[in-house]
């Protein structure tokens, strides 16, 4: 079951409680933003979403943000996109995984196909696919340093996928961190080392991301749940623990 909440009166986020993946819906200053589009690859996570949130259609969209390729945040792009024209935009590393043109063919494709969208098996429908579910192309192909629909900061952030992105929306000094980051029980956390293919390059991203000079507010991850309350000390934390050279917990 999707459960739909509200982060900030302009920050809604769904998530899948069989995966904690998050999506999130901003009432930004150009129209509705998707960051990421959820699981399902109908659509079905964002039109709720967007329902519960904002009294809005998937038609109403602007623009889709998506930090990487992986089919438990990509899913629904493509059926948004073509319902509501929205621009689209990711990094040019991910393009490949997102347009399908790394899609297997043969038995494991169909194996990939088999794996329910929604349940815990998700990750392997996309890694054994090697693609998104249907084909998005980008509007836009985002780069490090820009800002993109007048408010969202682009912070590459690769190691989870070569292409993955973080946003931070300057009106509410939110940072959608995707997969560069996680949060468990209120804390700063890293994702699992086993969805983690290049670590020495996540970390890298992680210490960006919690660069003293870089302030954020909120901090929107893609799994398990926001960081609303002491934010500034839990980053602070985290990037302590990184800078002594932590291990990397296998959990995360």
């Amino acid at each position: 079951m999707l459960q739909v909440f509200q982060v900030t009166p302009r920050i809604w986020c769904a998530r899948r409680p069989s995966y904690l993946t998050c999506s999130y819906a901003v009432s930004a200053g150009s129209g509705l933003v998707l960051v990421d589009a959820g699981m399902d690859s109908e659509g079905k996570d964002m039109e709720r979403l967007l329902q519960e949130a904002f009294r809005a259609r998937p038609e109403d969209v602007r623009a889709i943000l998506l930090t990487h390729w992986h089919n438990d945040h990509a899913a629904g792009a493509a059926v948004v996109r073509a319902r509501s024209s929205a621009r689209v935009h990711y990094h040019p590393a991910d393009r490949p995984q997102l347009t399908r043109a790394t899609a297997r063919p043969g038995f494991r494709g169909r194996l990939a196909d088999a794996i329910p969208e929604h349940g815990p098996l998700v990750l392997f429908k996309g890694l054994l696919g090697e693609a998104a579910p249907r084909a998005v192309e980008a509007d836009h192909l985002a780069a490090d340093g820009e800002v993109i629909e007048d408010e969202f900061e682009v912070i590459a952030t690769p190691g989870h996928t070569p292409g993955h992105l973080s946003f931070l929306w300057r009106p509410e000094r939110a940072l959608f961190a995707g997969d560069a980051l996680a949060v468990v029980g209120g804390r700063v956390r890293f994702m699992a080392r086993n969805v983690t293919p290049d670590r020495v390059e996540a970390r890298r991203s992680m210490e960006r991301l919690l660069d003293p000079g870089r302030s954020f507010d909120l901090l929107c991850p893609g799994h398990r749940e926001p960081l609303t309350r002491d934010v500034a000390a839990r980053c602070e934390e985290m990037r302590r623990y990184l800078g002594a050279g932590g291990p990397w917990p296998f959990f995360g």
